[in-house]
């Protein structure tokens, strides 16, 4: 009975959406699938659906977009990123004219096994802009269709 359960959420299980962070994309209360299997085999795309485990947190796991890869820098301002020096086109953020703290520019190279994580809905977001990039090991599994 383990094994099979084991096995059941590495191939796909329920997460339900909480609070306004990925809105629109994901409202609160939805119910989305999840899989730990293609990470298995790759790392994860920019602009894919995470669960990520925010640092000092063990038992929640928040669903956010990456928009930095490993070796990156990351910029930030006004809501809007740029990687590597290049505006990041993102027609899925829900982007407010000036988010309260985000008028300066903030930079951030990430290391070899680390991402930057946010949310679409970048005013009601607690992500990598407050927490730092994350390593690897705290995305625990990609969410299969919002």
């Amino acid at each position: 009975m383990f094994l099979f359960r084991w096995v059941q959420r590495l191939i796909s299980y329920p997460v339900e959406v909480r609070g306004e962070s990925m809105a629109p994309t994901c409202s609160p209360g939805r119910r989305l699938r999840a899989s730990r299997l293609p990470y298995v085999f790759r790392r994860p795309f920019r602009g894919e659906l995470v669960l990520v485990r925010p640092p000092g947190t063990i038992e929640r796991a928040d669903v956010k977009r990456v928009i930095g890869l490993p070796n990156e820098q990351v910029a930030w301002s006004r809501g809007l990123f740029r990687i590597n020096g290049e505006l990041l086109q993102e027609p899925y953020a829900r982007i407010p004219a000036a988010p309260p703290g985000d008028e300066e520019v903030q930079n951030h190279h990430l290391g070899p096994d680390e991402y930057f994580v946010v949310g679409d809905n970048r005013l009601y977001s607690y992500d990598s802009r407050r927490y730092g990039p994350v390593n690897r090991a705290a995305i625990v599994a990609k969410v299969l269709a919002p």
